[in-house]
C-alpha cells in the first residue's frame, strides 16, 4: 500500500466512495438520461454534468487553484488540451474552465448500461482509437454538434492518465481536430494531481491542484500537423518542468 496513505484516507475513502457512487452518481446518470425527454433538457444536463465535476472536487477535498481565467473568451468554442496525470483531471477540468467541455471520448465507454447513455445526451464525441481512419465521418459529425451547441472539445493528447509528471508522447488528433474545424486551441497545465490519484487507485487524498490556463494558439492553419503537434507538447512541458 501506498506508504502516504493512513488510516484517516482509508476510512475516508470506505465511507464516502459507497456513498458517492449509491446517492450521487447513481441518480445523476439516470436524471442526465431523463433530461433528453424534457424540454430544454439539454441545459439541464449540462448543469447536473457541472455539478457532478464540482461535487467530486468536494467529496475529495480539492482545493483548487485556477490561472489564467481571462485567457479565455466564454463566447467561443476550443479544442482544450492539456496533460494527464490523474483520475481528478475529469472533476478539475469541468470544474475550473468557463466554457463547458466535452471529453473526446473512447468508443468503448458508449457501450457500459445507462453510463453511455448518459455520454450520448451530454453529446460527447466518440472515437474508436482502433480504427479511428474508418470512422471520421462519425467523428466529424459528433464533433459538430458540440461546436453547434457552443461547446468546446478536451482532448487528452497523451492518449491515457500518465500517473505522472512527466509528459508520454502527445498523439496528433487534437491537431487534426483544430485545423479540420478551424478552431483556436487552448493548452491547459494540470499540476499535483499525479500525487493525488492514480489509475486503478480512488483512495480520496486531499489537497491542491493547480490548473494553469496558458495562451490560446488561433493561428492553427500557420502549421502543420506535425510541427502544432510538438508545440503543444513543448508547451506543455515547459510549464509542467519548470
Amino acid at each position: 500500500m501506498d506508504s502516504e496513505i493512513n488510516i484517516k484516507i482509508i476510512l475516508k475513502t470506505l465511507i464516502l466512495f459507497p456513498l458517492f457512487m449509491i446517492f450521487i452518481m447513481f441518480p445523476l446518470c439516470v436524471f442526465i438520461v431523463l433530461t433528453a425527454f424534457i424540454p430544454k433538457g439539454r441545459v439541464l444536463a449540462t448543469k447536473l454534468y457541472e455539478f457532478f465535476g464540482w461535487i467530486g472536487i468536494v467529496l475529495v477535498g480539492i482545493k483548487l487553484e485556477v490561472i489564467g481565467l481571462e485567457k479565455i473568451n466564454t463566447e467561443k468554442s476550443y479544442v482544450v488540451i492539456g496533460n494527464h496525470p490523474s483520475t481528478l483531471d475529469i472533476f478539475t477540468h469541468i470544474t475550473a474552465l468557463p466554457i463547458s467541455i466535452r471529453f473526446l471520448t473512447k468508443t468503448e465507454l458508449f457501450r457500459i448500461p445507462i453510463f453511455g447513455r448518459v455520454l450520448k445526451t451530454l453529446g460527447l464525441p466518440r472515437i474508436d482509437r482502433k480504427n479511428a481512419k474508418a470512422n471520421f465521418e462519425k467523428i466529424n459529425e459528433s464533433i459538430n454538434e458540440v461546436i453547434k451547441l457552443g461547446n468546446s472539445i478536451m482532448i487528452f493528447p497523451e492518449g491515457k492518465r500518465s500517473n505522472q509528471k512527466e509528459l508520454l508522447p502527445f498523439k496528433k488528433g487534437a491537431a487534426y481536430i483544430a485545423k479540420d474545424f478551424n478552431l483556436p486551441i487552448i493548452p491547459v497545465v494540470s499540476h499535483n494531481a499525479h500525487n493525488l490519484m492514480t489509475k486503478g487507485k480512488v483512495w480520496l487524498k486531499s489537497g491542491e491542484v493547480k490548473i494553469e490556463i496558458l495562451d490560446p494558439i488561433y493561428n492553427v492553419n500557420d502549421y502543420d500537423v506535425d510541427k502544432l503537434t510538438s508545440k503543444l507538447e513543448s508547451l506543455i512541458g515547459s510549464k509542467l518542468y519548470a
